[in-house]
């Protein structure tokens, strides 16, 4: 079978937001540039962060858009990237993180149009990151394959939105992003995905994921507090009791916390 012209694929739009992160941006946006999928519009949103990112990105050829201004923060922007779109399907890659092979973003199109069987603007998906240190190192992989909602609400088996993609039509029903809620605005989103439209995974590792952003540092205790926050949002509880569900996650959280702690002193992290 011959290959599909490019018009009969989807329109994948890659959207990244960045805040006085020159060096990230280097990193992530060859990372687009190099995909081989014949579909990608870019789009960068920059929160202002001055003259040196400013002429880093008017370089860039090829980028379907850029701006450089002060936005109300990361969700704000990331709505801004989503409204600017074109694309079939939304694909939110920060600075600093970057696409693993040049194969990854046709990679994913596979995965959400079965091969080219349906239509990937009411689907999501995703694979794994390999976490990556300030240095570049490889922290390991991870991203919980198959998806199991269950766990995914209590918070146990997060999902890894840098290697996450959204139709087009299903963020418009689901989304947009809370940029009122906070930093796990990404947990209600695709927990509203998730009720929606159970996602399609890949085992494969997608993008290479800086771990020193915003976010990805967080206490396990505000991580659950968050994950009743999101609840409430949603007015849905694993147990159907808000008090039970709650009572529950406190107790997930101390017993995660003392695994945690417990870890660090056999490893010597506590003296």
């Amino acid at each position: 079978m011959s290959a599909p012209a490019e018009r009969d694929v989807p329109l994948v739009s890659v959207i990244t937001i960045s805040r006085h992160d020159l060096d990230g941006l280097r990193a992530t946006l060859p990372s687009v540039s190099a995909q081989t999928y014949p579909r990608i519009e870019h789009i960068v949103l920059d929160a202002g962060s001055g003259p040196d990112v400013e002429s880093y990105l008017e370089s860039r050829e090829g980028l379907h858009y850029w701006h450089s201004r002060i936005d109300r923060g990361r969700y704000d922007a990331m709505n801004q990237g989503a409204a600017l779109a074109n694309g079939d399907v939304l694909w939110w890659l920060h600075s600093g993180d970057a696409f693993t092979s040049p194969s990854a973003v046709g990679d994913m199109i596979g995965l959400l149009t079965d091969r080219g069987r349906r239509s990937a603007r009411e689907r999501w998906g995703f694979g794994r990151v390999d976490r990556r240190d300030s240095a570049g190192r490889s922290l390991g992989v991870w991203g919980h394959i198959p998806f199991e909602h269950a766990k995914f609400s209590w918070g146990i088996r997060p999902i890894p939105h840098q290697a996450t993609a959204v139709g087009a039509d299903l963020f418009a029903r689901s989304g947009p992003y809370d940029d009122d809620f906070g930093l796990a605005a990404d947990h209600l989103l695709m927990a509203r995905l998730a009720c929606a439209q159970r996602p399609d995974t890949t085992s494969g590792v997608l993008v290479d994921f800086d771990v020193t952003g915003a976010g990805s540092v967080r206490s396990v205790a505000e991580h659950h507090a968050d994950i009743r926050r999101a609840w409430d949002e949603l007015g849905t509880y694993p147990l159907g009791s808000r008090a039970w569900s709650r009572v529950a996650s406190h107790a997930l959280s101390l017993s995660v916390s003392a695994r945690v702690q417990a870890k660090r002193i056999l490893i010597g992290g506590v003296r």
